[in-house]
């Protein structure tokens, strides 16, 4: 096979930079999640932390739409399954720079597909799109009594009901240190810093774009009645004015637009990552990277965030619908996976069979 060639990026380009930052967000999850313990075990000390919290054996499984639970599931796991078969086969070889763009991609869609399966299960209806799905995750997870990061952690405004000092919802309990810069080589709780400015930085972007909205509409208010004035000045021979460009925002139109921006969790950081991936700038995963190697990290810290995701909805999901039909819908998945591709699912099927 021709080997595919890659022109190194300046040391300090903007994909380089972006890469870092965002492979240091995604470790933050990873660590979050699962720690820095080997995936396998990781996946299981999980599963033993937050089975207690998330299923309850004693408790009677419950009516809901059963069929789009498991199909919205499938879809969660075949997505999965591609971003770990595609893991698997790029290894440390330079195609894994540009399999991660694809893969940014696909750890979105396996938590959508998580989700939406978690909220028909609870008797929702299915929602059709990224931001009703994104608002309904809030819901989900970071309004409740739950405690599991990353899945619970949240971004908001200062002074929120639950929300910390900085904003910061589902928290470790204390001030978070934003000025730690997501290249440094943190580690530990640190996790919870660079996972935090994730999200933080995640919720500026919602703010940042809900503000340029209000400011257009302003403008074209302004517009629509500069337009009207200009037929009356014309109507009375007045000279005509020029036409506004722009406008400003008060502090309370501010104020007001800010106030109605709901949390930013994880879905909206890897919905985040989705849109640079597929539509921004592709080439900050396939230039990035300083080597191969780094990319090779991102992409099994992809793989284990996903996996992870996909334990901890898994579990709710069979509190609701029984863990013997979860466990079941896994076995005619898994009947029909090549080895390579279903390790994770495999693993999850066990470690949800022991529940029963």
């Amino acid at each position: 096979m021709a080997r595919i060639v890659f022109t190194p990026p300046p040391v300090d380009s903007e994909q380089t930079r972006s890469f870092r930052t965002h492979a240091s967000y995604i470790r933050a999850f990873r660590e979050l999640a699962l720690g820095d313990s080997r995936a396998e075990d990781a996946v299981a000390s999980l599963h033993d932390s937050a089975a207690p919290a998330l299923f309850r054996a004693d408790v009677p499984s419950r009516s809901c739409n059963r069929e789009q639970v498991l199909a919205c599931l499938r879809r969660a796991w075949a997505t999965a399954r591609l971003l770990e078969h595609t893991h698997a086969l790029a290894g440390d070889s330079e195609i894994i720079r540009l399999a991660n763009s694809w893969g940014a991609v696909q750890s979105y869609y396996v938590l959508y597909g998580a989700a939406q399966a978690l909220i028909v299960a609870e008797g929702g209806e299915r929602p059709q799109m990224h931001e009703p799905t994104k608002r309904r995750y809030v819901d989900l997870w970071t309004t409740r009594s739950l405690q599991i990061a990353p899945w619970t952690l949240a971004a908001t405004a200062p002074g929120t009901r639950l929300a910390d000092a900085d904003g910061i919802l589902g928290g470790p309990k204390r001030s978070l240190d934003f000025d730690l810069h997501p290249w440094v080589a943190w580690q530990g709780e640190q996790a919870w810093d660079i996972a935090a400015k994730a999200l933080r930085s995640t919720r500026q972007l919602l703010v940042e774009d809900r503000l340029a909205k209000r400011r257009r509409e302003k403008l074209n208010a302004k517009k629509k009645q500069w337009r009207l004035n200009e037929e009356t000045r014309a109507a009375t021979g007045r000279k005509p004015t020029p036409e506004p460009k722009s406008v400003r925002l008060t502090s309370a139109e501010r104020d007001t637009v800010t106030s109605g921006i709901r949390p930013a969790t994880m879905a909206d950081y890897l919905y985040r990552l989705r849109i640079k991936a597929n539509y921004e700038d592709v080439t900050v995963f396939s230039n990035g990277p300083a080597s191969d190697g780094e990319a090779t990290e991102v992409s099994a810290d992809l793989v284990a965030v996903t996996s992870a995701t996909l334990l901890v909805h898994e579990l709710r999901i069979a509190a609701i619908i029984g863990v013997d039909e979860l466990v079941k819908a896994m076995d005619l998945v898994l009947q029909h996976s090549s080895g390579e591709s279903s390790g994770g699912m495999a693993h999850r099927r066990d470690l949800h069979d022991r529940l029963s």
